[in-house]
């Protein structure tokens, strides 16, 4: 009796694991046909009814991921391919400046409005397939169709156990500097800095490299290493809303660096 248990308990992880697998196989077999070009896809979970979302990336460079939202018949309903794209040639600026501010760290990045291609033909995807990803063009495209302005979330985790680099004023007018450059496109620059051990460090660069963004398991991740930059906010948080200045001053910000280094 218990072996008919056991051979039915794998018989379903086996139909389970066939279907995400086959899944998997639907949304960069759809993206393959739009793009010409192979993609690899993370993780995939029901969306309701016969859609699911995938995260997904070109296999050419598996750092540019995002969202799809497809059908089990293969229609995409929804990808963020292009604003990955985009958000991808911000970061390349923005890792090559912090490789002077920081001896070990990682850096992930995505659009927090992003734009969505829906047609197999339209601007979006055509962008991506002529390589065209000019910023101040995004920019203006979110204003029109999204009606409001865009941001990039940047979020930085740098391994605690290296040696520091600069000292802290200059860590602080460094980060100040990247975040004004990033406001002079229009977009409202979001950088999340942790500070962490190494084993955490490792463990939080595992996971975001298979995410898009980040979710509420993140939080809970770094939840042991706080750095309370005000009321509102558990991070070292540069962050401009509208035209208001940084969030966080170089005294605060030294006195938080004090702590946790």
């Amino acid at each position: 009796m218990m072996g008919v248990v056991i051979i039915a308990i794998l018989n379903f992880v086996g139909c389970n694991y066939n279907s995400e697998k086959k899944l998997k196989e639907i949304i960069t077999s759809a993206l393959e046909e739009k793009y010409d070009e192979a993609f690899v896809c993370f993780d995939v979970w029901a969306n309701g009814g016969s859609s699911y979302w995938g995260i997904c990336a070109p296999e050419k460079n598996q750092d540019i991921r995002f969202t799809s939202l497809f059908n089990s018949n293969g229609n995409i309903v929804e990808e963020g391919y292009y604003a990955s794209c985009v958000a991808e040639q911000i970061e390349e600026d923005v890792q090559s400046k912090l490789e002077n501010v920081f001896n070990d760290f990682y850096l992930h990045s995505y659009m927090t409005v992003p734009l969505y291609s829906y047609e197999n033909d339209d601007i979006y995807s055509e962008n991506v397939r002529n390589e065209s990803f000019d910023i101040d063009e995004y920019v203006s495209n979110v204003k029109e169709k999204r009606e409001c302005r865009t941001s990039i979330t940047l979020i930085m985790l740098v391994n605690r156990e290296k040696p520091d680099v600069l000292n802290f004023a200059q860590e602080y007018k460094a980060l100040s500097d990247l975040c004004e450059n990033i406001k002079k496109h229009n977009i409202n620059p979001r950088v999340y800095l942790k500070f962490m051990p190494k084993d955490k460090y490792s463990e939080c660069i595992e996971y975001l490299e298979i995410k898009d963004s980040t979710s509420s398991y993140f939080d809970d991740m770094v939840r042991d290493y706080p750095i309370k930059a005000s009321d509102m906010s558990l991070d070292i948080c540069f962050e401009f809303e509208g035209d208001t200045p940084i969030t966080i001053t170089q005294e605060e910000y030294i006195k938080q660096r004090k702590e946790v280094s």
